[in-house]
């Protein structure tokens, strides 16, 4: 042996040492890994007790069991990535415990489940947070204590300082007042009759009778100074008052329940003393910002009212204004928004088409005579055969062969041999005899039902098929060369094959439905190739009607019906005419196509306009300067009165 070895140690063939390293390296592969060996079967025992804890929700446990398990093993990922979890879910339990404990006013207790939920987790922001609030919130209830000596209720307790904060603002927003109502303290109808009255004097006597005050503008002057006669019979106050104000040209308005102030009815007074009113007014059945813009747009114009903005977001507009134009505002708005008509169309879709064909023939020539004469030349015939192209064929042969080459035509025989030629030179095929009788019947039906459900003025699009590419154009990249560039790119747009359908309904009151429906039913029939590119043949039908039917009305929006008959005679002329023999000679074969189309609508109304005799009715608005509103008189229900015995008893 030759080579360096160590004393003892038997050397290694080449071969023998790559053996041995494939079977290490197979070894080390089929092996489980370092890991997967290091770990012991209680680190598997507390990952099983931990899952079976998991799937019971109590996270604490499962937190207890994937600790100890990473303690077998630290290393273990798969125990990191469990203890991790858990770790998350057991912090995010307290938490939503320490909430419920909290919103039942028990802080102590809430306070001690955050508290837990930090010391699990210390990377919990909202752990922080919640026993921040928490921690306030008893800070509250001890100074409440100490202040009131009283404890507070489990839901005062239970109030965040942001909670409280939003209830406080609720209250004083709530405790906003509305625009003063008037309202008198005798509510009896007033009876006046006053002859040649100063306009102040008959203010104040109204408000005596009806027990209101009366304030005057100190700028306040009666147009013309002049007394005033007056009667009034079975009046409001609110009547007495409008009388007054007309034939005064003045302007009240109410102060509180039992106060009212006059001054003179000019604009500027107006603008200084007339009371604006704000409200937020939101709308239910508005869809689009484009039918809320369209409202502000129709209110705005009507009322005049300028400060008036729409709310997209909230589907609200904001208005502010004097009283009775936003009392204005408001009862347009309510009977503009009302919920739309809604209506279902059944559209029906039917197509049949059927295809006849029959071919009889019994006959020896059904299709016509077509018999070729041969020439076939005995052998004794002499025929001019080929001479140019078999040098070593230098005599005229007697052969029956009718090839020939050069300038000699094919079965070319001497003039001088015409005179031996008989019929038995020539052959002919005889027309064979036909037997047929031949029938297809094919017939289809196409039934397509479709329903579209619209609301009132809304299009409404269906689509059903399937979308087939076409190529609309081409360009070719970098600059123009004689040959075809390669890098040719083509567009191409799909087209919508199968039955498409855009309506627009609109439901009247009387229940009628006025229908603009575009209706396309198309196929692909084809395929025709332009410029090397195979494009499909589209055939199409098309509707585009506009109709007004009933609820349930059938209607026929759309038919075609077409027939084809076609029918052929072949045979041999002459005989094909020969009575009862021409059928020995003659074919006939007869097709007959038909198609029938027919698209019918049928509308169903499943909602009405909802409108009512209140938003129709015509109401008093003012004048051109100002709008006033006039309401009706609330009759209030008498107080009942106590029974005497009742009470003794």
């Amino acid at each position: 042996m030759s080579g360096n070895h160590q004393p003892g140690m038997l050397p290694i063939q080449p071969g023998v040492a790559q053996l041995l390293i494939a079977a290490a390296l197979c070894s080390a592969l089929i092996a489980p890994p370092a890991q997967l060996q290091g770990r012991t079967a209680k680190g598997e025992k507390l990952l099983t007790q931990g899952r079976a804890q998991e799937a019971k929700k109590d996270w604490d446990a499962a937190l207890d069991a994937y600790e100890k398990a990473l303690s077998e093993d630290p290393s273990d990922i798969q125990y990191q990535m469990a203890l991790q979890k858990a770790r998350f879910q057991a912090a995010q339990s307290h938490v939503d415990h320490g909430a419920k404990l909290r919103s039942q006013g028990m802080l102590p207790e809430a306070l001690l489940e955050f508290q837990k939920a930090f010391a699990v987790n210390p990377g919990s922001a909202v752990a922080v947070q919640e026993i921040k609030t928490t921690g306030e919130m008893i800070e509250r209830e001890r100074l409440r204590w100490f202040q009131t000596g009283a404890e507070s209720t489990p839901r005062e307790r239970a109030l965040t300082p942001l909670e409280e904060m939003k209830k406080r603002q609720d209250e004083r927003l709530d405790s906003i007042l509305p625009i003063p109502e008037l309202k008198p303290l005798d509510g009896k109808r007033i009876d006046l009759k006053m002859n040649s009255a100063d306009p102040k004097l008959l203010f104040e006597t109204v408000g005596s009778l009806a027990g209101i005050n009366v304030l005057w503008d100190p700028e306040y002057q009666a147009p013309g100074q002049r007394p005033r006669t007056v009667a009034l019979q079975d009046s409001t106050l609110e009547e007495a008052l409008d009388f007054l104000a007309v034939i005064t040209k003045s302007y009240w308005k109410p102060l509180s329940a039992n106060t009212i102030f006059l001054t003179n009815d000019t604009r500027n007074k107006r603008n200084d003393y007339a009371s604006q009113a704000l409200r937020v007014i939101y709308l239910s059945n508005v869809q689009t910002p484009q039918e809320l813009q369209e409202i502000v747009n129709a209110v705005r114009t009507v009322t005049e009212t300028q400060r008036m903005f729409p709310c997209n977001g909230q589907n609200a507009i904001v208005v502010r204004g004097e009283a009775d134009q936003v009392a204005l505002v408001e009862k347009i708005i309510h009977d503009l928004d009302r919920p739309r008509a809604e209506v279902v169309v059944d559209l029906i879709v039917m197509e049949t088409s059927s295809v006849y064909s029959r071919q009889l023939a019994a006959a020896l020539a059904p299709a016509g005579l077509n018999a070729p004469v041969n020439f076939t030349p005995r052998a004794g015939i002499q025929v001019q055969s080929s001479t140019a192209a078999d040098a070593s064929d230098t005599s005229a042969t007697t052969s029956s062969s009718t090839a020939t080459t050069g300038g000699a035509a094919a079965g070319a025989i001497p003039l001088a041999s015409l005179g031996h030629l008989a019929s038995a030179d020539w052959s002919t095929v005889l027309p064979g005899a036909l037997l047929q009788a031949v029938m297809s019947d094919a017939r289809s039906k196409v039934l397509q039902a479709p329903q579209v459900r619209t609301v009132d003025q809304a299009k409404a699009t269906l689509k059903i098929g399937d979308r087939i590419p076409t190529a609309t154009g081409s360009y070719q990249s970098g600059a123009g060369a004689v040959a075809v560039n390669a890098l040719v790119n083509t567009q191409f747009q799909y087209i919508d094959v199968g039955v498409n359908v855009d309506l627009t309904a609109r439901v009247h009151d009387d229940g009628d439905v006025s229908i603009h429906l575009e209706m396309e039913i198309s196929s692909q029939n084809g395929t025709v190739s332009i410029g090397g590119i195979d494009e499909p043949i589209i055939g199409q039908r098309k509707v585009v009607h506009d109709l007004r039917m009933r609820d349930g009305e059938i209607s026929l929006v759309g038919g075609l019906v077409q027939r084809q008959d076609t029918s052929g005679v072949t045979g041999i002329p002459g005989l094909s005419r020969i009575p009862l023999v021409r059928r020995l000679f003659t074919g006939q074969s007869l097709s007959r196509q038909g198609s029938e189309l027919m698209i019918a609508l049928v509308p169903h109304v499943i909602r009405r306009p909802g409108f009512s005799a209140e938003s129709l009715r015509t109401i008093d608005v003012g004048t051109m300067n100002a709008i006033k509103l006039n309401y009706a008189a609330h009759e209030e229900a008498p107080l009942p009165v106590p029974d005497a015995n009742r009470v003794q008893k």
